[in-house]
C-alpha cells in the first residue's frame, strides 16, 4: 500500500493531489485532523468535521447558503463535508471512505460547497488534513469495498433504526454509520473471508460488543446480501 497525506483548503472547491490513480485501483481516504467554518456569521457561524452539517438540517437552518447548490446535494451528503474527485466525478468521503476507480487518472480532494470562497460572509475558513491509501485489494474483498445503504431487513430489530450505512474499507474494516450525520454507531474488522456449503462467508468483529459474527452473502456491483449464520437475519444494501 501506498499512503500519502494533503491538506485540502476549505476555502477552494479542490485541492490537487499528487496522486493519479491506475485504472481499477482502490483509494481510502481518511480524515485525520482539521474542521471547516463554511459561514462567517459571528454569532454562531458552524464549524464541521469532515461529515459536513447533516444536509436536512442545513437547508433549515442556512437557507442563505442553501440557495446555492453544493456540487453533491443527498441526504446523506453534509454541506461543507470531505469529497473526493475520482473519475471526473465527485464522491463523498465523510471521516472515511474506500472509491474505486474505473478510468484511473488524477484524484482531486474538496469540500461540498458552492461557495467556499465568495461570497465573502458565505467565504469558507479552516481545512482538512487528509491521509490517502491507494491499493489493489484481495480479489475476494474488493466488491464489498465502499459504502452501502442498507434497503431491506428481514425480520425487522427492533430498537434500531432502519436506514443504516454500511462502509467497507480497504484497511480491513466495517462500520455502520447514522444514515443524515454519519456518525459512527458501530464497527470492527474482517476477520476472514471463505466459504461454507457453497456460500462465500464473512466473519465480523465488532469492537463495541467483543463479538465475532459469521454472514454468507452475495454481491453484485450495485447490491449486496447478508445472512447472519445461526438465525435467519437478513439484510439487503443498494451501493451508496
Amino acid at each position: 500500500m501506498a499512503t500519502h497525506r494533503f491538506y485540502v483548503l476549505g476555502n477552494q472547491a479542490w485541492s490537487e493531489t499528487t496522486v493519479r490513480l491506475e485504472r481499477g485501483a482502490f483509494v481510502m481516504v481518511r480524515h485525520v485532523d482539521g474542521t471547516v467554518r463554511f459561514n462567517m456569521t459571528p454569532d454562531w457561524g458552524p464549524e464541521v468535521g469532515p461529515n459536513g452539517y447533516a444536509r436536512s438540517d442545513y437547508e433549515v437552518h442556512w437557507t442563505d447558503d442553501a440557495r446555492y447548490q453544493d456540487p453533491l446535494t443527498g441526504w446523506h451528503d453534509g454541506h461543507a463535508g470531505l469529497l473526493a474527485m475520482i473519475d471526473g466525478r465527485p464522491c463523498f468521503v465523510g471521516a472515511k471512505a474506500t472509491l474505486h476507480s474505473q478510468q484511473g487518472g488524477p484524484l482531486v480532494l474538496g469540500i461540498n460547497d458552492a461557495t467556499p470562497a465568495a461570497p465573502v460572509r458565505l467565504g469558507n475558513s479552516g481545512g482538512f488534513d487528509v491521509e490517502v491509501t491507494v491499493a489493489r485489494p484481495d480479489p475476494r474483498l474488493a466488491p464489498l469495498l465502499g459504502t452501502w445503504v442498507q434497503v431491506g431487513e428481514s425480520p425487522r430489530q427492533p430498537g434500531v433504526s432502519a436506514l443504516v450505512l454500511l462502509a467497507i474499507d480497504l484497511d480491513g474494516t466495517w462500520r455502520l454509520l447514522a444514515p443524515y450525520g454519519r456518525e459512527p454507531l458501530e464497527g470492527g474488522t474482517i476477520q476472514e473471508m471463505g466459504g461454507m456449503r457453497g456460500h462465500d462467508v464473512l466473519k465480523l468483529w465488532s469492537d463495541a460488543r467483543k463479538t465475532q459474527e459469521a454472514w454468507t452473502y452475495e454481491v453484485t456491483p450495485r447490491q449486496l446480501r447478508l445472512q447472519r449464520v445461526g438465525d435467519s437475519l437478513e439484510r439487503a444494501f443498494d451501493r451508496l
